[in-house]
């Protein structure tokens, strides 16, 4: 073998070792569930997460806790009431 193909084959072993080294990403603790359930919790982490999001804000359970804010503040625009806009336009 050449030298240049020895050289190519160490590397990638290096790489391929330095990769699966690498740290999995963080589990959630609570589910969306969870923090819809419990109003105390989701406040409590969505106040954090808010607080600080470029160090928390992307975390799963600061996604986790968005969501289920999001669902528990407003919910979807088709479950709202009307707003009783007057259809014609006129005011």
């Amino acid at each position: 073998m050449s030298r240049s193909i020895l050289v190519l084959i160490l590397l990638s072993v290096v790489v391929a070792a330095a990769a699966s080294c690498a740290p999995r990403p963080p589990a959630a603790e609570h589910t969306v569930s969870d923090y819809r359930a419990d109003a105390t919790l989701r406040c409590e982490v969505f106040a954090r997460c808010r607080n600080d999001p470029g160090g928390l804000g992307q975390t799963p359970d600061c996604v986790n806790a968005r969501e289920a804010e999001r669902l528990e503040s407003h919910g979807s625009l088709r479950d709202q009431a009307p707003v009783g806009l007057d259809p014609s336009g006129r005011r």
